[in-house]
């Protein structure tokens, strides 16, 4: 039996042990207080990226992919803070699973075997479905967190089926004798294509590809909006991650049958994605269609792994995606404390009303679209799209730009929205704000912001450190 390797595992045993402390502090804490449980998780988190970058002990690729859970977790810490007037919500349980699943999402991308990935996928997953469903008492989220949960059982028994046969054809679960075993295999091509194709079903699920995509807007609709920014950001980040160390460590050699299955799939799902979210009129359900589309340009980034921009495209992608999308969920988190609602019809006039938040939000979309003046929005779209045609792909680029341009109609619809003249009749405030947890969350949007503006005038902070 392999020896575990700490240098991997150190950071996640980091966060783990921050979302212990935060569930522990909650329960013997003499009375409910939101800011000692989200410091402990902070703190976990921030551990875990210091022993990271203190060790570095894994491949820059995995690094990036890794500080990008990270930041986005504790991002997500930050931003939950404006739940803290919900009695329903726990702040101790929803600390700890936060942490819990980020552990399992630093697994995943540190996973260099078969049994470490599946346990990752599930110590990542089993968190998340009861973040869906935490807040006490609401019928919507019980419901969703059970559709989560049935549609999670099916992709993992699929995965395990297509994981034990390809075992049986390699005889490992190690990622680099898998790839020696398929090539000294002499079982048919076709026998190895099924074992590839049931291996990847478990993450493209995670990743929300179609068709594995329903339980995304039904999981955003019925959780808490910090939660699904978690699930926007954290989850599909360990998911493209693993994915990709998977095909380019342990199925190489197998790319003919893995290539066609994510060029359809990422075809549908960033198709379907956009014409959902043609059709809403609320935020987040913008944004959960929306992501459903972002993993399409994704899986795209990923047929293109063997061109010598394959592996570095999709994380530079997903860093300034992820930055977009929680600027974006917070925003609306703020709204929806405030006002009580996400629709479009609220977030009219937001700009004028509330010109950080508003002009927060419009930022991250325009970084979404692709749209100047989010410049690196643009370019990271670009940088997907070019090693496609590398690849040879010429049809699949093609569907990337006609979906940029569908994604475009949507995003740059609300952005009008939040320059028009406010309806004076809108509920400004419905409940109380305590300045801790709104300011940090501010402060939060005000960082992520930046974060765009700066990438969007110098890019090459972001592009010149992954070749």
């Amino acid at each position: 039996m392999s020896s575990v390797n700490w240098l991997v595992a150190g950071p996640a045993l980091y966060v783990a042990s921050g979302a212990l402390l935060a569930l522990m502090i909650d329960a013997f804490l003499p009375r409910r207080s939101w800011f000692f449980p989200a410091s402990a998780a902070a703190a976990g988190v921030i551990a875990g990226g210091a022993e990271l970058l203190r060790t570095g002990g894994m491949d820059r690729y995995s690094l990036a992919l890794s500080l990008v859970v990270l930041a986005g977790t504790l991002f997500v810490i930050v931003a939950a803070g404006v739940m803290s007037h919900e009695w329903s919500m726990p702040p101790g349980e929803l600390h700890f699973l936060l942490g819990a699943s980020t552990a399992g999402a630093l697994c995943m991308v540190g996973a260099r075997d078969l049994v470490t990935l599946v346990v990752s996928i599930e110590l990542l997953a089993l968190p998340s479905i009861a973040l869906v469903g935490l807040r006490s008492g609401d019928r919507e989220a019980i419901r969703s967190a059970w559709t989560f949960f049935l549609v999670s059982v099916v992709s993992t028994a699929v995965t395990l089926m297509g994981v034990s046969v390809l075992y049986g054809i390699s005889g490992s679960m190690a990622y680099a004798e898998i790839d020696s075993g398929l090539k000294a295999s002499t079982v048919p091509a076709s026998v190895t294509a099924v074992a590839v194709v049931l291996t990847l079903t478990g993450l493209l699920f995670k990743l929300g590809a179609v068709p594995f995509h329903m339980w995304i807007p039904d999981a955003y609709r019925g959780a808490s909006i910090p939660v699904a920014a978690y699930l926007s950001v954290v989850s599909k980040a360990a998911s493209i991650g693993a994915l990709i160390i998977l095909v380019v460590a342990a199925l190489p050699s197998a790319s003919s049958s893995w290539m066609l299955l994510l060029a359809v799939a990422a075809t549908l799902t960033m198709t379907i994605g956009n014409l959902g979210a043609l059709r809403q009129r609320d935020g987040v359900g913008m944004l959960a269609w929306s992501s459903i589309a972002q993993a399409g340009f994704l899986l795209a980034a990923v047929v293109a792994v063997n061109t010598s921009e394959g592996l570095s495209a999709p994380i530079q992608y997903l860093a300034v995606y992820a930055v977009a999308n929680l600027v974006a969920f917070t925003v609306l988190a703020l709204v929806r404390r405030s006002q009580g609602s996400t629709s479009y019809e609220t977030l009219r006039g937001l700009a004028r009303t509330d010109p950080l938040a508003g002009g927060a939000l419009a930022f991250a979309l325009f970084t979404l679209a692709g749209f100047p003046p989010a410049v690196i929005g643009l370019l990271t779209k670009f940088l997907v799209l070019r090693p496609v045609l590398d690849a040879g792909y010429g049809f699949l680029a093609v569907v990337m730009a006609i979906n940029v341009a569908i994604g475009l109609a949507y995003y740059l619809r609300l952005s009008v929205l939040l320059f028009e003249k406010p309806d004076p009749d809108a509920v400004q405030e419905i409940s109380p704000s305590p300045p801790y947890s709104v300011r940090l969350a501010r402060l939060a949007i005000a960082l992520g912001t930046g974060t765009l503006i700066v990438l969007s005038v110098w890019p090459a902070l972001l592009l010149s450190n992954l070749p």
